[in-house]
């Protein structure tokens, strides 16, 4: 267990904003976890577990508590019939791991290629890309329950696995320790995605893992700001899931409006309506704004703080609000407690 005090929130965070984090506590193991809540217990501070900090906002007075950055190492290769379970520490590099899997010939995750953060995190969010969520190679989820102590495993159905959600989302008193993913050997591309498909059309091979997830890792980059120059948490909202009444009556409004039919009613394309709808495609206040090649992802420039990320969150949340009666939910998490 490694302890640093007055850390930059903005050097942990892809946001790349925010004050000191009073502590900062690098865990490698289930007992550096145990000590360090045990420590934050001692001295009357709230802890956060942090992974890569890539869905994350940090605020601007800092952090007066702890944070847990979970470095569980690991990597084990189990090999099944037609399958191979693949048990991975929740600290390995999220993107790594998909690489790995990859070289490997193992199909699953390589549409979700190029995500940043921790193997620890996907779970929590239900991470999803590109036609995958990661939840369909789950197999289970090993967790530490700090409101006890008890460490115990939760089955894929356990996890109640939505959208952008999980139980894990919901309960932060669950730390993930380890993940166990079910991977194929047998082929079952992904390819229907219309980023992915053009990109096929023109030419590219997409037989393999690693040729999808390559070809994946461009669409992204060509979406997404470049983290060395600018700070972002990637989509900070999510699509939002509407009655199939609602949808039919905004078709009506928006004839072209993109819609999904989905467990609960109808996903809607929120980068659509950001863009065809109230163009705010690039859409600039003060040092934020929309990016302008993905106006879901809110970007921000080097020295913007959270109260600017915050206040075009919210104007961007008033103005779907007025145009089409949804109500957005924000997908990067507050580091407020």
């Amino acid at each position: 267990m490694t302890l640093r005090e007055n850390v930059p929130l903005s050097s942990l965070t892809t946001f790349r904003i925010g004050g000191a984090a009073r502590y900062v506590v690098t865990c490698e193991s289930v007992e550096d976890i145990q000590n360090a809540i045990a420590l934050a217990h001692d001295r009357v501070l709230p802890w956060y577990v942090l992974g890569g900090g890539s869905n994350v906002l940090a605020p601007d007075e800092g952090f007066n508590g702890m944070l847990l950055q979970i470095a569980i190492p690991g990597m084990e290769f189990i090999e099944e019939e037609d399958a191979v379970r693949v048990v991975v520490g929740a600290g390995e590099s999220w993107d790594s791991f998909v690489r790995e899997v990859a070289t490997r010939g193992l199909w699953g995750v390589e549409n979700l290629a190029g995500i940043p953060g921790s193997v620890g995190a996907s779970p929590v969010q239900n991470i999803g890309a590109y036609g995958a969520e990661v939840s369909t190679t789950i197999e289970s989820v090993q967790v530490l329950d700090t409101k006890d102590g008890s460490q115990r495993t939760y089955t894929n159905k356990e996890c109640f696995f939505e959208y952008r959600d999980s139980v894990f989302k919901k309960d932060a008193s669950l730390i993930i320790t380890q993940v166990t993913f079910i991977l194929s050997r047998i082929a079952i591309p992904t390819i229907s995605y219309a980023d992915i498909t053009a990109r096929r059309d023109a030419g590219a091979t997409l037989t393999t893992p690693n040729e999808i997830g390559d070809v994946v890792r461009e669409i992204r980059a060509e979406k997404f700001p470049d983290l060395k120059k600018e700070g972002t948490a990637g989509s900070f909202f999510e699509n939002p899931t509407i009655t199939a009444e609602h949808f039919a009556s905004l078709r009506e409004k928006y004839p072209e409006l993109p819609g999904y039919p989905s467990a609960k009613g109808v996903k809607v394309s929120l980068a659509w309506i950001l863009d065809k709808t109230l163009e705010l495609r690039g859409y600039t206040k003060g040092s934020v704004r929309l990016f302008e090649r993905q106006p879901l992802v809110l970007v921000a420039m080097i020295g913007a703080h959270e109260s600017e990320v915050d206040a075009l969150a919210q104007e961007v949340t008033s103005r779907v609000y007025e145009a089409t009666n949804i109500l957005i939910e924000r997908e990067v998490r507050s580091l407020r407690k």
